[in-house]
C-alpha cells in the first residue's frame, strides 16, 4: 500500500493547515478554513455551523455542504426557521434538504447535547452526539474531527470505495466499528492519526484536501 501524496509537499502542507484549523475550531470556537489551492474559497465557520455542515453533507457532496457552510457566514443559526435552512440548503444544492433543515434545527436546539459531548473523550463524545437526530456514526465523527478529535474514523463512501480497493468489503451502518478498526490499524502502520489518514484517502480518492 503506497500513499503518493504523502511525498509530495505541497499535499502534505495543505493537510497540516487542515488540522491546525480543525484544531483551532475546537479550542476557540471558529476559524477561517483556506481551501485555496483546491477550491477558491475560504469559509469563517463557528462550532455550530460546522455542525450543520456535517449534517448537510450526509448522500450529499462535500461542495454542497461548503456552499451551504459558506451561506451561513453572516447568520444566526438560532434565528433561522427550518424553511430559511432548508431554502439555503436547496440554494446550495445539499441533497434532502428538507429532512436535513429539521435535523440542523434539532442539533441547534439541542446544543448542550452537543456542549456536553465536547467535554468527554473521543468515543463517549459519539455515543453522546449520537442522541441527537439526523447525527449517524459518520456524522458523529465527521464534526469530531473538525473540532480537533484525531481518534473516529469518519466511514464515508470514498472511504468505503478506497476499503474495496484494499480487499475490504463493508456494509454500513452494521459494519462501521470494523471499518472504523481496519483504518485504525492501517494509520498505525503508516503512523498517522486516523484524522491525518481520511484527509490523504480523501486525496488520494478525489485529489483535494477538504474537510
Amino acid at each position: 500500500m503506497s500513499f503518493d501524496s504523502l511525498r509530495c509537499p505541497e499535499v502534505i502542507d495543505a493537510i497540516e493547515r487542515r488540522l491546525k484549523e480543525f484544531e483551532k475550531l475546537g479550542r476557540c470556537g471558529k476559524v477561517t478554513f483556506d481551501f485555496i489551492p483546491f477550491l477558491d474559497l475560504k469559509i469563517k465557520a463557528t462550532i455550530e455551523t460546522e455542525l450543520a455542515f456535517c449534517i448537510s453533507t450526509a448522500n450529499s457532496s462535500a461542495l454542497s455542504g461548503l456552499k451551504f457552510q459558506k451561506s451561513l457566514e453572516d447568520l444566526s443559526l438560532n434565528d433561522l426557521s427550518v424553511e430559511e435552512i432548508e431554502r439555503l440548503m436547496r440554494e446550495a444544492g445539499v441533497r434532502f434538504a428538507s429532512r436535513k433543515a429539521k435535523y440542523v434545527k434539532i442539533a441547534i436546539d439541542k446544543f448542550d447535547i452537543v456542549e456536553r459531548a465536547l467535554k468527554l473523550d473521543d468515543f463517549g463524545a459519539r455515543r453522546e452526539l449520537l442522541k441527537l437526530k439526523g447525527l449517524g456514526m459518520k456524522e458523529s465523527s465527521h464534526f469530531l474531527r473538525n473540532v480537533g478529535r484525531k481518534s473516529l474514523a469518519i466511514v464515508d463512501r470514498h472511504i468505503l470505495r478506497w476499503l474495496e480497493r484494499m480487499g475490504y468489503k463493508f456494509r454500513l451502518p452494521k459494519d462501521y466499528l470494523k471499518a472504523e478498526e481496519i483504518l485504525r490499524k492501517i494509520a498505525e502502520e503508516k503512523r498517522l492519526t486516523l484524522s491525518e489518514l481520511d484527509l490523504v484517502i480523501w486525496f488520494e480518492m478525489t485529489g483535494k484536501v477538504l474537510k
